[in-house]
């Protein structure tokens, strides 16, 4: 094998349009890696490195794919005089293209140059489509070039054809594996890593060091992710929207004002943590508009999609008592226990430190009391349990997609359909009543240790239908 860095290095090689690019963004988390349902999209290899703590553990070359593999294959078997010589002729091949400047073999000598200069070979092939012997040339020259080689069946667009890959590839590739980079868990990645050292005895401890460092940093990334979460969340039911009460005093101006107002600041809490945890996460590149995500995300005033990210009535009222504050929660009950919470929940809108839950039509909102002229109306803090618990829903439902998501997948994001009664479920009873407790006196601030709490609670709920 050819001398290399200190660190592995792999070639992902193969046919045009096989899913090449999203194989090297996954495993090396990048949203940098170009991908594209156009065939081509890669005229030129590109190096990618998996780097923890700035230390790079691996590196991928995205290279072009096979464009005239027979043709290759056809010169370098008509100047190749034994087995002991194919390494060597298909450096002469790529040689000799450097010396006539030819562009028709460019692809080829693009993806063969990393591998002899010492990468393995990862070939990437379609699972959806059949097998076919016109692979078996491109299969052959890797083969020659006497590198470590696996082969990954990526199923694109299904795995009817999976089965068939597997008995052809085995007879050129020593490990053989099925990995969907759009979908791949942190485990399914491991495995894929973990394979990485089958290939070449040497790269194993350095590999086996990356997937130990791998798993810390995953669960730092997730134990951070939830801290951002329970920040935000506590910034949201405690803020306060003030407006001053002017001399001429339009009532329902300011109504509409203050509550515009204090549904603004909400909004951009929760779209700062969606841009934080993108940042951590690092996926900058996730479908953006006018720097909002442009996700599949109601807005969080859309009381008809409370069902989906809030508690159900059953578990609010019992939640309420438990925590020893069912006097202070309103509930809705107009729909005859059928709405879900898609009714509107008011507090009173009053002069001075009062409490503003400003959902619905402004017709709706009541004023007790006409103010008197120059003093300062509040909207918030929130207190409204159901409103709680449908802002740590949203927020527990955006972190479980980020999480989740690879760095492959470059579709518009969009949010687990998971109800928050079935996360809260999860929890022991007693963890429950307390994390009621800690969200209710979340808008009077939390301490440090209160904060970790709710991250363990918010990570607990996020995983929890991993359960």
């Amino acid at each position: 094998m050819a001398e290399s860095t200190s660190h592995p290095v792999f070639a992902v090689v193969g046919h045009p349009n096989k899913g090449k690019s999203s194989i090297v963004a996954t495993l090396t988390r990048q949203d940098a890696v170009k991908i594209s349902e156009i065939s081509g999209t890669t005229t030129s290899s590109q190096t990618f490195d998996l780097n923890i703590e700035g230390v790079t553990q691996y590196t991928l070359v995205d290279t072009p794919g096979f464009q005239r593999p027979r043709q290759v294959l056809s010169w370098c078997q008509q100047h190749a005089p034994n087995a002991a010589e194919r390494r060597n002729t298909i450096q002469a091949f790529v040689d000799e293209q450097a010396v006539i400047g030819s562009h028709k073999f460019h692809d080829e000598v693009e993806l063969l140059q990393p591998i002899l200069s010492g990468a393995g070979i990862i070939y990437v092939v379609d699972g959806s489509i059949p097998y076919s012997p016109e692979f078996e040339a491109e299969m052959t020259i890797l083969q020659w070039t006497g590198q470590p080689r696996m082969a990954l069946i990526n199923p694109i667009g299904g795995e009817a054809y999976v089965q068939e890959w597997q008995d052809a590839l085995s007879q050129y590739f020593s490990v053989v594996r099925v990995f969907n980079p759009m979908t791949a868990d942190h485990q399914k990645q491991f495995t894929i890593l973990s394979a990485f050292a089958e290939l070449y005895e040497p790269w194993r401890p350095s590999i086996e060091d990356t997937i130990e460092l791998l798993k810390q940093y995953f669960e730092s990334l997730e134990q951070q992710g939830a801290f951002v979460v329970a920040e935000h969340i506590q910034r949201m039911l405690g803020h306060i929207s003030e407006i001053k009460v002017p001399a001429d005093f339009v009532k329902s101006r300011l109504k509409d004002k203050l509550k515009h107002d204090y549904q603004s600041s909400l909004r951009h809490i929760e779209a700062s943590m969606q841009r934080q945890l993108q940042s951590l996460f690092a996926h900058p590149e996730m479908k953006m508009q006018v720097q909002e995500l442009n996700a599949d995300y109601p807005d969080l005033f859309d009381t008809s999609h409370w069902y989906i990210y809030g508690l159900d009535r059953q578990k609010i009222v019992g939640l309420s008592a438990s925590a020893g504050a069912a006097a202070g929660v309103v509930v809705d009950v107009g729909m005859g226990g059928t709405s879900l919470m898609t009714g509107a929940f008011f507090g009173g809108l009053v002069s001075g430190a009062a409490s503003l839950f400003a959902t619905a039509a402004p017709e709706n909102l009541k004023i007790n009391g006409i103010p008197i002229a120059g003093e300062t109306l509040k909207a918030g803090p929130m207190k409204e349990l159901t409103f709680i618990f449908v802002v740590l829903g949203r927020a527990v439902d955006f972190l479980e997609m980020i999480l989740r998501r690879t760095h492959a997948d470059r579709s518009i994001a969009e949010l687990p359909e998971t109800n928050l009664t079935e996360r809260i479920n999860h929890l022991p009873k007693v963890d429950q009543v307390q994390l009621t407790r800690l969200l209710q006196k979340a808008h009077k601030g939390l301490s440090e240790a209160e904060l970790i709490k709710l991250r363990d609670w918010v990570l607990a709920l996020c995983l929890s239908s991993e359960a």
